[in-house]
């Protein structure tokens, strides 16, 4: 059986080596059983967004993101209509800012009420976060210059940064946001185990119980680390 996955704007949107969310969701997904194909598509190019089971865009610099804002404007209704329908959608980085009503003083895409502000510094800080939607807790990394205001769909409480941070990302319908890189999936084993389970029961699949060890290993040593630094 196949599961289509669309990576959108993989050129321009993929700082921090953000592709490894994509690559480790497809060695777990041919190990469910799955044939995995993966599209890569960019700017100009038709996205046809229902017909895939997973969609996914990274993190870019402050330039890319007004490039393909532009673009997705185009094709705006459609990207909607697949968020409404309930598609699976992960957005990393920046990427999901797109989503608010305004970056700085131009209109996005109005699927949700934030607003994001771009800010003449940059915030960087290693994470740990909490959120209602898994049970272990989440690590990751944060390299940007913006801020998220009047976010009523937050997906992450923060316990440990550096920068003073209490909310990030974003949780609506399937769609996931969020500012941690690392990347995400590869550092946060439940997340993607998530991801992996909504597909198989989206293709009537039953999911097969797999144990990774090493991921599980690499998750519990940057924890460890992270909970050590938090109480120093």
């Amino acid at each position: 059986m196949e599961v289509k996955i669309l990576h959108l704007y993989y050129d321009i949107m993929n700082l921090y080596g953000e592709y490894g969310n994509i690559k480790i969701l497809e060695k777990h997904l041919q190990d469910q059983g799955f044939e995995v194909i993966v599209d890569k598509k960019t700017i100009g190019e038709d996205k046809n967004f229902e017909m895939y089971d997973f969609i996914y865009m990274g993190c870019g610099t402050e330039k890319n993101q007004k490039v393909v804002l532009e673009d997705l404007l185009k094709e705006k209704q459609a990207f909607i209509n697949a968020i409404e329908n309930n598609k699976l959608i992960l957005l990393t980085g920046n990427s999901f800012e797109l989503l608010g009503q305004i970056i700085d003083q131009e209109k996005a895409l109005g699927v949700l009420k934030f607003k994001t502000e771009h800010l003449s510094k940059r915030i960087t800080t290693d994470a740990i976060c909490e959120s209602k939607k898994f049970k272990e807790k989440v690590v990751g990394f944060i390299n940007t210059s913006s801020v998220v205001q009047d976010n009523y769909n937050s997906l992450f409480k923060y316990e440990y940064n550096t920068e003073n941070l209490e909310t990030d990302g974003i949780s609506y319908k399937n769609v996931l946001g969020t500012h941690l890189i690392g990347p995400l999936l590869i550092r946060n084993p439940e997340i993607l185990e998530s991801i992996i389970k909504k597909i198989c029961i989206n293709k009537n699949v039953e999911f097969k119980e797999i144990e990774y060890q090493e991921e599980k290993e690499g998750y519990e040593l940057v924890l460890s680390e992270l909970e050590k630094r938090k109480s120093m």
